[in-house]
């Protein structure tokens, strides 16, 4: 230990004994402690600073500038500003929500005069769907008696409205009569199947299966409308007969030329599998204006 060090362990003992401070501890400053006037004045500049950040927030510069300056006049204290600063804050607050108030309660009456409209378009909704149930019933047997055509295919005393496929089919039956284009047997109906490859899903006439060069006939009298050798049909050709039309499809030969009038159940070609078949047969269609029917529904095949 140094002389220096020991000479200042030395005074500090003798100190303490004669409850003197020591030499050491004489240099150090003590902490001072803020005034009442400095708390004051800066609780005042943090509620300015607050009263600034509100007022730039809810209201314009202008007004925020006029509301402060009053305050910094020469004959005003600190007190008294904070004390209006504290008063305009609370005013501030009561008319932020008494606006709220306001807004809710335009919200509500802008919602409850929603709902009673909503309310009044059901019931209004609901009087039009009763009032238009009654006449579609009391019209039920108004449409079924415009047209004369609208009697059931079944022939019974009933009065039933049909789709214009089955008045096709009444007015082919009441203009027209078939016979049987070919000897065979069906081998696929009119309407959906399932496809393939070569299969369409919606088959537009009857299949009937024979064996190649088996005599084809027409099924009705008529004049040779189109021959034609182009697309999935094949060797084809139709006969027309006013509105009405038969098609014969994937003939290997056809012995008649277009323009020419065949009589029914004279010869006009021979089975094949031209086009897009799956073996020989016969594709045969009956169409009023273009509109394929059944076959099956017109004649016996």
């Amino acid at each position: 230990m140094s002389e220096e060090e020991k000479i200042k362990k030395a005074e500090e003992i003798s100190a303490r004994r004669n409850n003197r401070i020591p030499a050491s501890s004489i240099n150090s400053r003590p902490k001072r402690k803020l005034s009442l006037l400095s708390k004051t004045f800066i609780q005042v500049i943090c509620s300015i600073c607050i009263f600034g950040i509100f007022y730039f927030i809810n209201q314009n510069n202008s007004l925020a500038i006029e509301k402060i300056r009053p305050i910094f006049s020469e004959d005003t204290d600190f007190v008294q500003i904070y004390n209006q600063i504290d008063l305009f804050i609370k005013n501030m607050q009561s008319s932020l929500m008494k606006d709220d108030n306001e807004s809710n309660m335009t919200n509500e009456e802008e919602t409850n005069q929603q709902n009673e409209t909503q309310n009044n378009n059901s019931e209004e909704n609901n009087e039009n769907q009763i009032d238009e149930q009654q006449p579609v019933n009391e019209n039920v047997n108004t449409t079924e008696n415009i047209n004369e055509t609208d009697v059931g295919i079944g022939g019974g005393n009933e009065n039933v409205a049909v789709s214009e496929t089955d008045q096709d089919i009444l007015y082919i039956k009441e203009n027209a009569t078939f016979i049987k284009p070919v000897n065979g047997y069906i081998t696929s109906g009119y309407g959906e199947r399932e496809a393939t490859d070569i299969i369409s899903a919606n088959h537009a006439g009857v299949d009937i299966g024979a064996n190649s060069g088996t005599d084809i006939i027409a099924a009705m009298s008529g004049t040779v409308e189109l021959v034609s050798n182009y697309g999935d049909y094949g060797n084809h050709l139709t006969i027309r007969n006013g509105e009405i039309t038969t098609l014969y499809a994937h003939c290997s030969k056809i012995i008649v030329k277009q323009g020419d009038y065949i009589e029914q159940g004279q010869k006009i070609a021979e089975v094949g599998t031209t086009g897009r078949t799956t073996g020989p047969h016969l594709h045969f269609e009956i169409r009023r204006n273009d509109k394929t029917v059944n076959p099956q529904q017109i004649m016996e095949l």
